[in-house]
């Protein structure tokens, strides 16, 4: 079989801004719903954060925390795949079909915890330090080069998910290394922001138990926990028009 042809990443990169401003506001609305609000609710009850009382909490609320990120993910996806300039269509089109693009999002980062868990064990018996997370970036590199768009294919041709994996797969193939190349181009794309972000809220933290001093005391009317909040607001919001817009690039359907 012939492969795709070469990944124009400019043009995946231009038609990924060009869906978030034209969707802005239903990826915003879809964002504040499923990341901001709730992650402002289990500061308020400090679940899922240093000062929680108990560890079973913080380990629930970080699940839900990651799931909540997928819902948004399949939410995003699947009104940009309805192609309706309607944000309130967008919205109802991006939550009606969830059931297949979250079932991969889910497979894929059970997939991905399990390797780290791995790894980490790995890491203590074998005393392999820094090698483990090293290990888990480069691992996270190589899912993203085979299947990145495999929630979109699962939303956009209603597939489950060993055959979306594999159409993904199928999509990604020729093009795997520009992929690789990236997920590290728009990780350093983040970072200055994220820097930014970080010295503005955390400027006076020195040290990590600074920092987490720092997160304990944040209620709800600190300027700090709105600042991170919506800063990651924006930063998923760009993030999860990435995937579909790659997918509409190599699938030729823009």
């Amino acid at each position: 079989m012939k492969p795709p042809a070469p990944l124009d990443i400019v043009a995946a990169l231009r038609l990924a801004l060009v869906i978030f401003w034209r969707q802005f506001a239903p990826i915003i609305f879809l964002g504040l719903i499923f990341l901001t609000l709730p992650a402002v609710a289990l500061r308020t009850f400090s679940i899922g954060t240093a000062a929680s009382p108990d560890p079973a909490l913080g380990t629930i609320a970080e699940t839900l925390r990651w799931l909540l990120v997928m819902v948004f993910l399949c939410a995003v996806t699947g009104g940009v795949l309805a192609r309706t300039s309607d944000p309130r269509a967008f919205m109802r089109a991006g939550l009606g079909r969830l059931q297949p693009g979250l079932v991969v999002a889910l497979v894929i980062g059970i997939g991905l915890m399990t390797l780290r868990i791995v790894l980490l064990l790995a890491s203590r018996i074998l005393q392999l330090g820094q090698m483990s997370s090293l290990l888990f970036v480069v691992a996270c590199i190589a899912v993203f080069a085979v299947w990145a768009v495999a929630v979109p294919v699962a939303l956009g041709e209603r597939q489950w998910p060993m055959d979306a994996l594999r159409r993904s797969a199928e999509l990604t193939r020729g093009n795997r290394w520009r992929l690789a190349a990236l997920f590290i181009l728009i990780a350093l794309a983040l970072t200055p922001a994220i820097m930014a972000v970080r010295f503005a809220v955390f400027h006076a933290a020195k040290t990590p138990h600074q920092i987490a001093e720092i997160v304990q005391s944040m209620t709800i009317t600190s300027p700090g926990l709105w600042i991170v909040q919506l800063s990651t607001l924006l930063i998923y919001g760009l993030l999860s028009v990435v995937p579909v817009a790659l997918y509409l690039t190599l699938a030729g359907r823009r």
